[in-house]
């Protein structure tokens, strides 16, 4: 028969098995929650495209209430030759007080334009589909702090020094720098229960940005943008999202710093076809986590594009016809989820999308939601 433990021999075994979970527990809270997944991604202006994301999930100090903060990595390369690869965090900090947010980036885009030139054979004005490409690198910024209770404001910058080259119509080529360098003042109302996979709640995100002269830019104009974002639970794990997208910009506005109908603003638009000084857009998601980690969703919504003047970029009858207004631009799709990261009770999902548009449409590969 074996002999009972001795209480003092016991009461040490049990410090030393608390000490144990102790620690154990602060390994937990400590773990970096990561997931690096390849891409693949297909739309009618870049072709296909194969590439990587990563995510990674953590505490950025010893707040209890701040959500998780995260880095997250991007690069793709695609059949016409775009390329890119990007870097950037977004840190919670001091029990959500502080809120930051950085990134970096290179780029060599190709795209195209549609725009007014003489016809090279019979001297008339005609539209034309025309390539360009835009080559550079990019930094961006913002700290906002919490000035009342769910209401953030800060200050932010953007800066951007990269080469624009246009292929006109007779085959021949311009360059033409695009340097850019703006000082932003960010606002945020946030009522949202989760930052990656909200349920409930609004998020509006607005931003005021000038890019004048004296910060070394060619043109003096404003950038406006606004997100407002609902989130609503309609029974359980189904959930309607909702936003308004606005983008507006006024002054003496370059071609590189357009706007156009498309990406997750509104998905099925790919050509950059509607582009102007301002982009307004709304749609709805309806989301249902079915079965486990997977799940599906279905969206909808419609847009419409400003040009200021005939001599603005734009496409089609819209160009044609002179007017300022794009026709209403429906968009529709649908999308698959599988949940890949789950900490602290934040849930990521990964997943694609197809969505059809106005004679368009696009194929798109995620991390996170759309919005």
């Amino acid at each position: 028969m074996l002999a009972p433990m001795p209480i003092a021999i016991l009461d040490t075994v049990k410090k030393v098995v608390a000490v144990e979970k102790t620690d154990t527990i602060k390994k937990k809270e400590k773990k970096f929650a990561f997931m690096p997944m390849p891409t693949l991604t297909y739309d009618r202006s870049q072709g296909a495209g194969i590439g990587a994301i990563a995510m990674g999930l953590f505490k950025a100090d010893n707040s209890k209430d701040a959500p998780l903060s995260r880095v997250m990595a991007v690069g793709n390369y695609a059949t016409n030759d775009s390329y890119y690869i990007m870097l950037g965090t977004r840190l919670y900090l001091m029990e959500d007080y502080w809120r930051i947010l950085t990134a970096v980036g290179f780029i060599n885009y190709n795209f195209q334009a549609f725009q007014t030139f003489e016809d090279v054979d019979g001297g008339q004005a005609g539209v034309y589909e025309t390539p360009y490409t835009t080559k550079g690198a990019l930094f961006a910024f913002a700290l906002q702090r919490r000035v009342f209770e769910n209401f953030y404001m800060g200050v932010g910058g953007f800066m951007m020094r990269s080469d624009v080259t246009i292929t006109l119509p007779d085959n021949s080529e311009v360059v033409q720098p695009n340097n850019t360098n703006s000082l932003s003042v960010p606002i945020s109302y946030d009522t949202r229960n989760s930052i990656y996979n909200p349920s409930d709640g609004i998020f509006i995100d607005g931003r005021f940005s000038i890019v004048p002269e004296w910060l070394d830019n060619d043109n003096d104009f404003i950038k406006t943008m606004l997100y407002v974002n609902h989130y609503k639970k309609l029974a359980d794990h189904k959930i309607l999202a909702s936003r308004f997208a606005m983008k507006a910009n006024f002054g003496d506005v370059p071609f590189a710093s357009q706007d156009y109908i498309g990406q997750t603003d509104l998905r099925g638009y790919t050509q950059g076809e509607y582009r102007g000084n301002q982009t307004y857009t709304v749609q709805s998601e309806f989301r249902n986590n079915f079965y486990k980690k997977w799940g599906y969703v279905g969206f909808a919504g419609l847009g419409i594009a400003y040009r200021k003047s005939e001599t603005g970029a734009a496409a089609g009858d819209w160009y044609k016809s002179g007017a300022s207004w794009s026709k209403l631009l429906p968009s529709i799709g649908a999308g698959a989820r599988y949940q890949v990261i789950e900490k602290a009770g934040q849930k990521v999902n990964a997943g694609i999308d197809v969505a059809a548009g106005r004679g368009d449409w696009g194929f798109y590969f995620r991390l996170t939601e759309a919005f």
